[in-house]
C-alpha cells in the first residue's frame, strides 16, 4: 500500500512540475495508413524531461525525501538518469545513475547537465543494478531500481497513465499498446486499468527482450535471447534479465492480449512514418508501439498506443 499522504504529494508535485496529464492525440492520418478504426497517441514525451520516466522518478524522490534521505540512485541507459538528474533538481536532493559502460547512453549529457552523477560499471544491465543498489546500502542513498525494494511505487505511478487515458477517453480503449523494457511501466498501465474495473487488451511490443520473446512464442514465461543484440536503438528495450517479466506476461495474458516483436529496422521506419503523418518526433523504441498494431490480425478496434518518449528530449 503507498501512503495516502505520500499520493497527495505525489499529485499536488506533479501539477506544480507539470509531470504526468500528458496530451492525448488523435491520429487520423495513421490510422488510415495502418488500417486501424480509431488510433490515439499517448504522448508520455511531453513530460519534463522527455519521457514517462518522470512520474516514477518523481514518487521515489518524494519517498526518499520524506525518509531523510539526501540522495537516491539507479541503473540507467539513460532516460531514467535524465529524469532522476532532472527531479532531483527540483527537489534540492542528489541523483548518481549507473550506467553499463557497453551502452551507448546517448542521455549522459543532459544526465551531467541537470547536476547528476554518472558512474560507469563494467558488464551488462544487471551489473550496474547491483553495483547501484550495493552501493546505495553502503553509502545510506535511496535505492530507486526498478525491482528494488521500493518498486511498488513505481508500478503506482505508473497507474495514472492508464488513469489519464480513462478521462480523455471517457470509456477503455479495446486495445492499449506499450513499449516493454523492464515491464514497471505496462504493469502500472494495467494495474490502473485493473483498479477502475476495466480490461482493455494490453499489446506488449520490444525488442530483443525475454518477456516479449516469450509471449511472441506462445509460451507464459521469459524466454532468453542467445543471440540477444543490444543497440543505441533498443537500448531502451532489450535484455534478459528484466526485473519485472511478471508484471509483463501478467499483463499480457491476463487482458487476452498479444506480445509482438519489433526489430531496430522497423523500430526507426516507425518513428520516421510517425513524424511524417503526425509531425510528431518520437524515440524509435517508443514508437514500435504503433507499429506493433499493424502485426494484429484484427485492427477494427479503439486503439491507444503509449509513446514512452520523444526523440530529441528538451532539458
Amino acid at each position: 500500500m503507498v501512503p495516502l499522504e505520500l499520493i497527495r504529494e505525489f499529485e499536488r508535485q506533479m501539477t506544480a512540475l507539470r509531470i504526468g496529464n500528458t496530451p492525448m492525440k488523435r491520429a487520423q492520418k495513421l490510422e488510415k495508413k495502418l488500417g486501424v478504426r480509431r488510433l490515439h497517441l499517448k504522448l508520455e514525451g511531453e513530460n519534463p524531461s522527455g519521457t514517462h520516466k518522470d512520474r516514477a522518478a518523481l514518487i521515489h524522490a518524494l519517498d526518499a525525501r520524506k525518509q531523510g534521505f539526501t540522495t537516491y540512485t539507479a541503473v540507467s541507459c539513460g532516460n531514467y538518469g535524465a529524469a532522476l538528474a532532472y527531479v532531483a533538481e527540483k527537489l534540492s536532493i542528489d541523483a548518481v545513475v549507473y550506467v553499463p559502460k557497453s551502452f551507448a547512453s546517448p542521455r549522459r549529457a543532459d544526465i551531467i547537465s541537470l547536476g547528476g552523477k554518472v558512474v560507469d560499471v563494467d558488464g551488462g544491465y544487471e551489473d550496474a543494478l547491483r553495483k547501484s543498489a550495493e552501493d546505495a546500502y553502503r553509502n545510506h542513498w535511496y535505492n530507486a531500481n526498478p525491482g528494488g525494494e521500493h518498486k511498488e511505487l513505481g508500478l503506482f505511478a505508473y497507474m495514472y497513465i492508464a488513469k489519464e487515458i480513462a478521462k480523455e477517453l471517457g470509456r477503455q480503449p479495446d486495445w492499449v499498446s506499450v513499449p516493454v523494457g523492464n515491464g514497471t511501466c505496462i504493469g502500472g498501465i494495467w494495474r490502473g486499468f485493473q483498479s477502475m474495473s476495466m480490461k482493455p487488451r494490453v499489446l506488449g511490443v520490444s525488442n530483443n527482450n525475454s518477456a516479449i520473446h516469450g509471449l511472441a512464442m506462445g509460451a507464459k514465461e521469459p524466454v532468453m535471447l542467445p543471440d540477444l543484440k543490444i543497440t543505441e536503438i533498443n537500448e531502451p528495450l532489450a535484455d534478459n534479465f528484466l526485473t519485472e517479466a511478471e508484471e509483463v506476461i501478467a499483463a499480457v495474458i491476463d487482458s487476452n492480449g498479444a506480445g509482438v516483436e519489433v526489430p531496430d529496422d522497423e523500430l526507426v521506419k516507425a518513428s520516421k512514418v510517425i513524424m511524417s503523418e503526425e509531425g510528431l518526433d518520437i524515440l524509435p523504441a517508443s514508437a514500435g508501439a504503433v507499429w506493433g498494431i499493424s502485426q494484429l490480425d484484427s485492427r477494427n478496434h479503439v486503439f491507444v498506443a503509449v509513446l514512452t518518449g520523444r526523440g530529441h528530449p528538451r532539458t
